[in-house]
């Protein structure tokens, strides 16, 4: 660019001489001595009239030949070589923007467009921002709320009160009781014995206790509407204590299935609620509430035999409730109510039930075989020390004696081996050992594992039947 400097002056006929062989230094005119002069002042201020014959002689200048050369002056660059046109550069000398105002065809052409354009891009933006706000100035504040959402629990609310979440007893006994039903022993033509039954299959199959049924020779179902229908005696059970009764009747009538539960998911503290027909009272079952005091005891049944994996709870079992019903908190049936503990003040508050998943699998045997089928490993032991078990596992069988020619010999048990998982299953202690034994299928080749030496082995068993 050539810098205008003050005091330089050039005269139209002079630069109409040297455009002749060369091209006028435009930037280099000198019409005022006031650099800062307003384009927009009058001729008669100062401006010689020189100025517009000036500034017409630039469209007879080539600007192509004028280099661009921002530090060029008149006295150092020849008038062959001038900078180019204002408006065909990207910079600009402020000395140059009064002159760029003046000029009346291209410069004021494209301040004119780009004027337009940033105007029309300032009311553009007005426009959105309005509308903008507009749009999201009407629209409806959104509040965020949390709701908190009650979560049903299986807890058991005694007071009867519905709509909260809990289950009450009332509704529990009202679903239950159509399957519960009052057992009289009849022998000789009179009643010797009563007991409790639950219906288990529609086609009027119930469960009771062995021990309820076995000094009959004739039975009598009383249902909880009152109704009395003769049964006969399917099959029983002693080392479950679990017997089957068939109601006989030749009356269409409607048996109504217990809904079956899982004992094996059952916590101390739990609700129980125990379904019965005590002391054979007439007006339908008596139902008592509880909790479920613990699990996998140990008892033996008043026949003498040892039962295993029973339920403990606390809910009222009177004489003549065993083989009644004991139901979790939403109506499932967790047991089978065998036998509770007597001293010489009467009941402590300590029944014992059947789990649910034993008495089923005795059941269903008596019906199809007419007897229960029990497997057997023919293995004698105890829960294993904590320092005899494998890393593995936390819990197992100690092996102390195995019967000769049994199951267990035959497969390669040992003495002294550590029994730590049957049929894929977990082995916990010595009396689950015991019941998982007797529910595998007589004749079935089951896995054992066992822990010997610092090793796990996998031994086949071929499984007896318990006489």
């Amino acid at each position: 660019m050539v810098r205008r400097r003050r005091g330089t002056s050039l005269s139209l006929g002079q630069a109409a001489g040297k455009n002749s062989d060369s091209l006028c230094t435009f930037w280099g005119v000198g019409i005022t001595n006031d650099p800062g002069q307003d384009p927009d002042e009058t001729a008669d201020e100062g401006r010689s009239d020189n100025f517009r014959e000036v500034w017409a002689l630039e469209n007879s200048i080539d600007w192509s030949q004028i280099p661009d050369d921002q530090n060029a002056t008149t006295e150092d660059a020849p008038t062959s070589k001038y900078a180019l046109h204002p408006d065909d550069r990207i910079w600009r000398h402020p000395s140059e923007l009064q002159y760029l105002s003046t000029n009346p065809e291209r410069p004021a052409g494209k301040r004119k467009l780009f004027g337009a354009g940033l105007i029309g891009a300032v009311i553009g933006a007005v426009v959105m921002a309005l509308a903008v706000g507009v749009t999201f100035g009407s629209s409806p504040k959104v509040v965020e709320r949390v709701i908190e959402r009650e979560i049903a629990t299986a807890t058991v609310s005694t007071s009867g009160e519905g709509g909260t979440g809990f289950v009450p007893v009332a509704d529990v006994a009202a679903k239950v009781t159509p399957s519960v039903v009052g057992v009289q022993v009849v022998r000789s033509g009179r009643v010797v014995g009563s007991g409790s039954g639950v219906i288990f299959r529609d086609d009027g199959h119930l469960i009771t206790n062995s021990h309820v049924v076995e000094n009959g020779d004739n039975y009598r179902l009383i249902f909880a509407d009152g109704t009395v229908v003769e049964a006969i005696l399917v099959g029983s059970d002693r080392l479950t204590d679990v017997a089957v009764l068939r109601a006989t009747t030749d009356q269409e009538y409607k048996f109504v299935p217990a809904t079956l539960g899982i004992s094996t998911s059952l916590r101390a503290g739990e609700t129980a609620i125990a379904i019965g027909s005590p002391l054979s009272l007439r007006g339908g079952p008596t139902v008592t509430v509880g909790v479920i005091s613990a699990t996998n005891r140990r008892l033996q049944s008043p026949q003498g035999d040892w039962l295993y994996e029973l339920v403990q709870t606390d809910a009222p079992i009177s004489p003549g409730s065993s083989g009644g019903a004991l139901v979790d908190a939403r109506g499932a049936l967790v047991g089978i109510t065998t036998v509770i503990a007597v001293t010489d003040v009467g009941a402590e508050g300590l029944g014992f039930a059947t789990p649910i998943e034993i008495a089923h699998h005795v059941a269903s045997d008596i019906i199809q075989w007419g007897k229960a089928r029990h497997g057997r490993l023919g293995i004698r032991g105890s829960d294993a020390p904590t320092r005899l078990l494998p890393p593995s596992h936390n819990a197992g069988v100690l092996v102390e004696s195995v019967d000769f020619g049994g199951p267990a010999e035959s497969g390669g048990i040992k003495v002294g081996d550590v029994v730590v998982e049957l049929d894929g299953q977990l082995v916990l202690d010595m009396g689950g050992l015991v019941v998982d034994a007797r529910m595998l299928q007589p004749g079935a080749t089951s896995p054992i594992r066992i822990w010997r030496a610092n090793r796990l082995f996998v031994l086949d068993i071929e499984v007896g039947e318990l006489n």
